[in-house]
């Protein structure tokens, strides 16, 4: 099963970056939940995959975003790394960022359930049972 959730994590990037809702809230349990690095501004727990669609979209939109290519690594059974790096725009000052975070994914019957973010990639793969 870890490779299909491999293939359903990339699918569900994909569909977030054509700003397709229903293909992305589908590939989510309906209690997912988000949980973003502690160094996010704003931290607490996102649940429900409305509310999981509502965040992402305004992480992108207030960053304006520029997607690179992610990495996704298969860290079996239920899990799945994924790492993502983008280039981000103040929306005032129009100041490069760099967007760097790894997202340790765990499913449930086939549907992303948690997304856990890190800003230090290790931290993920650890967390995912993995090393680099």
């Amino acid at each position: 099963m870890s490779q299909e959730n491999a293939v359903s994590a990339r699918e569900n990037l994909e569909a977030f970056d054509r700003r397709d809702r229903a293909a992305f809230l589908s590939g989510r349990d309906p209690a997912c939940e988000v949980i973003p690095d502690r160094n996010w501004p704003e931290v607490g727990v996102i649940r429900g995959r409305e509310a999981v669609w509502e965040f992402y979209l305004s992480v992108a939109e207030a960053l304006g975003l520029v997607s690179d290519d992610a990495e996704i690594i298969d860290a079996g059974s239920d899990k799945v790394v994924t790492h993502r790096g983008a280039q981000a725009r103040g929306q005032t000052s129009g100041a490069g960022v760099v967007f760097d975070y790894s997202v340790v994914a765990t499913f449930r019957e086939g549907k992303i359930f948690r997304e856990q973010w890190f800003a230090d990639r290790s931290a993920a793969l650890e967390a995912a049972g993995l090393s680099e």
